[in-house]
């Protein structure tokens, strides 16, 4: 299944199924060694992650991108509710206004379905975040497949 984006009022949608259990699809999101793997835009080379997993827990990753630098985006979990949701926040910062990322978890027939949407998104940014989302999505599926390892 291939990324479904939708960009409406400032809100992000973007969607796809992964051929895998719930447990390990959620997993990969809040294990800090495995979101190395697969957390970022094409253009990503490294990523350091740490995550506190609980309501409140703070957030922080790094990603090393090419022809950019680092880049961290961090803020705290706003809602934990394994294997179901995650909700978090991401405060302001030069680039953008502070944003609210809503993670659902769904079981399928063959995997699990996850549906993100990021709110308060700046017209000018939505490709960017766009595109960051969709990279993020097929290289967490390139994971899945034993495709991606750590730098």
């Amino acid at each position: 299944m291939t990324v479904e984006t939708r960009f409406s009022d400032g809100v992000l949608t973007v969607r796809k199924e992964f051929a895998k259990p719930i447990d390990v699809v959620f997993d990969a999101w809040i294990d800090a060694a495995k979101t190395t793997h697969w957390w970022g835009c094409a253009d990503t080379t490294q990523v350091v992650s740490e995550i506190e997993t609980k309501a409140g827990g703070k957030y922080c990753h790094t990603m090393t991108i090419t022809n950019v630098g680092d880049h961290t985006i961090n803020g705290s979990l706003v809602e934990f509710d394994p294997p179901r949701k995650l909700v978090y926040s991401m405060p302001a910062s030069e680039f953008a206004p502070a944003m609210l990322v809503s993670v659902a978890f769904g079981e399928t027939a063959t995997g699990t379905v996850v549906t993100l949407t990021q709110s308060e998104i700046p017209d000018p940014m939505k490709d960017v975040i766009g595109a960051g989302w969709t990279a993020s999505f097929n290289r967490l599926d390139a994971y899945f497949q034993g495709q991606r390892r750590a730098a």
